[in-house]
């Protein structure tokens, strides 16, 4: 017989957290992505972030160019679509490390944060979408340059005709924001650490620039995870997403034992 879920109790701790406006933080947070975002649009710090786009572009590319063959392999396999679930694989990778050391009493919440995690990102790339910049990638912009998917006997992705924001970047800097938020800072340093393996590819490539993710994608997580996190809407989704782990996980038990509900 499965035991029976007391779902009140379980979600108790979120239910508390719920009421929580923090109204000074939210402001600020806002107030550094619109900041953030003006840079792009405004001299003379347009001209800075242009002079450093470029500047990353042909460092890389030119790394590439000179590089050895295992040089340009490494950039040419990160950069193929199939390594983006390796990339994600590794969020995972760190919350079912949390998981696994706070036991299994907090699988289910751990299921829901990433539940959440993955519905802010898509939340954020939709928000991404909607800025009003137009920019092609450099491979695309400059000429003489050096091509990986011209190397490469596989598909590799190094020019984009549409790279503002960068959509790995929004994607990995909010789940960053969720495994700052809510795991332990022991696993701070590897969230980080896939951030970077998610989102420098793209830029070594050059499929993307460095103001794309940093600029971009750096706007759109300040307000998706401030909205989230400053005001009580991550705690009011979060419970009822564990409300709906634990309903299913229970209903899953029933049938296995062969219990009725």
């Amino acid at each position: 017989m499965a035991t029976k879920v007391d779902l009140n109790q379980k979600l108790s701790v979120s239910d508390n957290r719920m009421k929580r406006w923090r109204i000074g933080r939210l402001a600020t947070f806002n107030g550094l992505a619109a900041l953030l975002l003006m840079s792009w649009f405004f001299d003379p710090s347009h001209l800075w972030w242009l002079a450093a786009d470029k500047a990353t572009f042909w460092f890389f590319n030119d790394s590439l160019r000179s590089g050895s063959d295992a040089w340009r392999m490494l950039w040419a396999v990160t950069n193929h679509r199939l390594f983006d679930l390796v990339s994600a694989l590794a969020f995972v990778g760190v919350f079912a490390l949390s998981a696994r050391r706070l036991g299994p009493n907090k699988w289910v919440w751990h299921i829901s944060i990433l539940t959440l995690t993955i519905l802010a990102a898509f939340i954020g790339t939709r928000i991404g979408h909607l800025l009003p910049v137009e920019r092609a990638s450099g491979s695309v912009v400059f000429g003489d340059t050096y091509r990986l998917s011209e190397w490469a006997n596989f598909k590799t992705k190094d020019l984009a005709y549409s790279t503002f924001p960068g959509d790995h970047g929004m994607i990995a800097f909010i789940a960053v924001a969720f495994t700052v938020h809510y795991l332990d800072r022991r696993y701070w340093f590897a969230s980080i650490l896939a951030a970077v393996v998610m989102t420098l590819p793209r830029i070594v490539g050059g499929a993307h620039w460095l103001s794309d993710e940093l600029i971009g994608a750096g706007f759109v997580a300040l307000i998706v995870a401030s909205w989230l996190f400053c005001t009580p809407l991550a705690e009011f989704l979060l419970c009822r997403i564990e409300r709906f782990w634990l309903g299913f996980f229970a209903a899953i038990g029933r049938k296995i034992d062969g219990s009725t509900p």
